[in-house]
């Protein structure tokens, strides 16, 4: 009799931390004067079989390195800012919903989030003193 053993591991995936570009990258609307540019838009895939991390973690993480996506491309185009930044999901019937907090797609191996914001431009107002 012959006796074989053999022992595999699965590699854990290297995860990047992001954080948030709060003075940039805004999740509604602002008070601020601002002109509109367009609408800038990214698509992000990430690693999901993680054990150290929770789905939902890893979700957020990548929402915000979607909002540093996002921020790059519309500063390609002359923006300053981005508001109204959204997750988009796309359904199985093809409607698509859209959410202000982070929502990502996960097919059990690699996870991704759809996001889009408004690329702005701030308009400066001069003070005129009498």
């Amino acid at each position: 009799m012959i006796l074989l053993s053999a022992c595999a591991s699965l590699s854990t995936p290297q995860q990047s931390h992001y954080f948030f570009p709060k003075n940039a990258v805004y999740i509604g609307k602002i008070d601020r004067p601002y002109k509109t540019l367009g609408v800038v838009r990214t698509k992000l895939n990430y690693p999901s079989l993680d054990p150290n991390y929770e789905e939902d973690d890893l979700c957020r993480n990548y929402f915000n390195q979607a909002a540093h996506d996002l921020l790059k491309r519309a500063r390609e185009h002359g923006a300053d800012a981005v508001i109204d930044m959204r997750s988009v999901i796309f359904m199985e019937d093809g409607s698509q919903k859209i959410y202000p907090t982070p929502e990502c797609s996960d097919d059990g191996e690699e996870g991704q989030i759809l996001a889009q914001g408004v690329a702005i431009e701030w308009i400066v107002q001069k003070i005129i003193k009498d």
